[in-house]
């Protein structure tokens, strides 16, 4: 019976959302209806070119909206992942690595992240304008790199490459533009979710409160 009273006062009721399940609802209709709806001439590339940048606004809002954080070097992490991607792209239509091409995003996105980790070490040892300056002088670097290495970044030209390879999953090839745009609007719904889920977790909070009152955050015991 005390097991069982211990047991029933540890459990609580907590209602469904409602309301955010029919946003995300929402969310995903929208991304599934707006090709068939806007359908004409260059609306597609357009569309796929929305979404791609759609995550790179999201992530930058992790910075500054969520962070406070002022940075000038965010297409540093976006530009060396479509690099890293398009590489890999072209090692897989040469059949040197199995990969593919719907699960190509996941390569930028992990060489994103170790090149935040990487640069974002040295960043983010200092705050406010300092901070911004450097964001600004890595973004200067990789600039200069591109022009130093063009066995990698392909110098002017830049690098081309073929989406079309491997074989068809379930039919679908790549080859349409619409198939590429629901790949992009895939990925761009997991992202979402998951950059809102990080500002739901203690660490998303408290990077929250550094923004907001950095010195009340280090009194509380966190190193800012």
């Amino acid at each position: 019976m005390r097991s069982a009273a211990m047991t029933s006062k540890n459990l609580t009721f907590k209602p469904a959302n409602l309301g955010r399940w029919f946003i995300w609802t929402i969310y995903a209709v929208i991304l599934i209806v707006a090709p068939l709806v806007f359908n004409k001439g260059a609306s597609l590339s357009v569309l796929s070119t929305m979404g791609t940048v759609i995550i790179f606004g999201l992530a930058y809002n992790m910075l500054l909206g969520q962070g406070g954080m002022l940075s000038f070097g965010h297409a540093v992490y976006s530009g060396l992942g479509a690099f890293f991607a398009i590489h890999a792209m072209n090692l897989a239509s040469a059949g040197k690595i199995w990969m593919p091409l719907w699960l190509v995003p996941l390569v930028g996105a992990i060489a994103g992240m170790l090149f935040g980790i990487l640069f974002g070490y040295v960043t983010t040892k200092k705050s406010g304008t300092t901070f911004s300056m450097i964001t600004l002088g890595i973004v200067e670097l990789v600039f200069s790199a591109s022009l130093m290495f063009p066995e990698f970044f392909g110098g002017e030209g830049g690098i081309s490459t073929n989406r079309v390879y491997g074989q068809p999953l379930f039919g679908i090839t790549f080859g349409p533009q619409i198939q590429v745009y629901y790949l992009i609007a895939f990925w761009l719904f997991i992202a979402t979710i998951g950059m809102y889920a990080f500002t739901q977790t203690p660490l998303g909070r408290i990077i929250n409160a550094v923004r907001d009152n950095p010195e009340r955050v280090e009194f509380i015991g966190y190193d800012t």
